[in-house]
């Protein structure tokens, strides 16, 4: 009977906290002051009670109902406000076991001790304890994140989180912490594209500092849907880490300087206007005009526009009569050989061909399209057929692995995964429709093959889930009947996960 408040309100908090992890609307504010004051409320009924039992010499009764009342609910927030930040990893683990995260407490408590984790005695502690379950899932991908952040490796641990997206086990307090720490890092970098990206897709249920960010983000890109002055400073009120924020809030709403007002498309087309400013109208031959441009486009962050104009600045010179005319002046100057022209136009072509691909491959871009000449088509070939052969062979070194007795722990099997996808994506974005059906025959293949493997040799159902569901999807995008057909029914099995059957 005395115990029916305290079981009301803790079931107010959980269903506010569980509505507001399915909303991003104005709601979620209202979602999160009701679990706010629900907390609030059990704790100073518990607090009364406690000293009540206190004070009439019942002292143990109170110090079990500070364990079983008040730890639960001021866990959470002891971890991170406590404990993450100074490291404390083991008492970390455990008061995100005991604040009652859900069905599998001990997979939250798993990702708040990697999250504290600054050292190799605390990495190899929470390695341990990630190795001991199994099969894997997202809270075991998303602890490896953190731990690879721990080590410095922000990259891997970007690419890690974003992947727990393709897993079909879902613990709603982890997601939590994989979208909270990809919208700090975002925040950081200045990424405002890709908060309102991910709170446009919600492939994470937001925490109220999450909230914030996005909120920052949709103001800082002039989204549509951005929430007003009083909206993002309610946002404000309910984050944490208000000293930080206020900050970013008072820039956010602050009225945009006149390059802000500009959309998208503008600045592509101002891009592509300063990419072709490179050509000094001046130049004498086109042969300097291709000189500049490739200079300015290594001298500047490359992109698609300036790219573009290179390859076209290169062909024009090396098919200009001038440029022709100058080389054999030069050649008959050196008594060159018969052919020197041409051959001396293949090398040029050549080396600038190699250049402009490496520069190419390392900032991902696209082949030019509609690009013929020596230069164009040299590069066409590179990107698309060296970027698939790379491909491939990745595949296929991924896929063998089941016969030669080399297979690796299960977090490091999805790290190979998670990278050929990247990889993958890259290729295919680059390369567009057509590459993406030349490169998914042999990926449909080897993937296939892995996912079976890790269904019924290694047991991991939510890895070869997330497989085969990104095959199928794939094949949806390129129109394979056949590879549609067994995706199907790969996917429509019943995923074994500590959550239940899913699917």
């Amino acid at each position: 009977m005395y115990a029916l408040p305290y079981l009301v309100l803790q079931w107010l908090r959980q269903a506010a906290i569980n509505a507001r992890r399915r909303d991003r609307t104005a709601r979620y504010i209202a979602w999160s002051a009701l679990a706010g004051i629900a907390n609030a409320t059990i704790l100073a009924l518990a607090t009364a009670f406690i000293v009540l039992l206190w004070s009439v010499g019942l002292w143990w009764l109170a110090l079990a109902l500070i364990a079983i009342v008040v730890v639960p609910v001021i866990a959470e927030t002891l971890a991170r406000t406590v404990l993450v930040p100074a490291g404390h990893h083991r008492l970390a683990y455990y008061a995100g076991l005991y604040s009652r995260p859900g069905r599998d407490p001990a997979a939250y408590g798993l990702c708040v001790a990697a999250w504290a984790s600054s050292g190799g005695a605390a990495i190899a502690w929470v390695e341990a304890r990630r190795d001991a379950r199994t099969p894997l899932g997202d809270a075991e991908v998303t602890a490896t994140a953190f731990l690879a952040a721990a080590r410095g490796d922000t990259a891997t641990a970007r690419e890690l989180l974003r992947s727990t997206a393709m897993l079909v086990e879902n613990h709603p307090a982890v997601r939590e912490l994989a979208g909270e720490w990809l919208a700090c890092d975002a925040a950081e970098r200045g990424a405002w594209d890709e908060l309102v990206a991910d709170a446009a897709s919600a492939r994470w249920p937001a925490t109220p500092l999450t909230y914030l960010l996005e909120g920052i983000a949709a103001r800082r890109t002039g989204t549509a849907a951005a929430p007003g002055a009083r909206e993002l400073w309610a946002r404000w009120a309910l984050a944490p880490r208000r000293s930080i924020t206020r900050a970013l809030v008072r820039e956010a709403i602050a009225p945009p300087r006149p390059e802000q007002r500009r959309g998208g498309q503008d600045d592509q087309e101002r891009e592509a206007r300063d990419a072709a400013d490179v050509l000094p109208a001046s130049a004498p031959t086109l042969l300097p005009r291709a000189v500049a441009a490739h200079l300015a486009f290594e001298a500047r962050p490359p992109t698609a526009a300036s790219l573009a104009v290179t390859v076209r600045a290169w062909d024009a010179a090396l098919a200009d009569g001038t440029t022709r005319a100058w080389l054999a002046q030069r050649a008959l100057e050196l008594d060159a050989p018969l052919g020197a022209v041409e051959r001396a136009i293949r090398d040029v072509a050549g080396a600038v061909t190699d250049d402009l691909a490496r520069l190419a491959d390392a900032a991902q871009l696209g082949a030019p399209h509609g690009a013929s000449g020596p230069v164009g088509s040299g590069l066409v070939r590179r990107l698309r057929h060296g970027r698939l052969d790379a491909l491939e062979a990745g595949f296929s070194r991924w896929a063998d692995r089941r016969h030669d007795d080399t297979s690796l722990a299960s977090i490091d099997e999805w790290r190979e995964f998670v990278a050929l996808w990247t990889a993958y994506q890259a290729v295919v974005t680059a390369g567009g429709l057509e590459l993406r059906r030349l490169a998914f025959p042999h990926a449909f293949s080897k993937g296939s093959h892995m996912a079976a493997w890790l269904w019924n040799k290694r047991e991991e159902y939510a890895l070869s889930h997330a497989i085969s569901t990104w095959l199928l999807s794939e094949a949806l995008a390129v129109g394979d009947a056949e590879a549609i057909e067994l995706g199907h029914r790969n996917c429509a099995l019943p995923v074994p996960t500590r959550l239940g059957r899913i699917g």
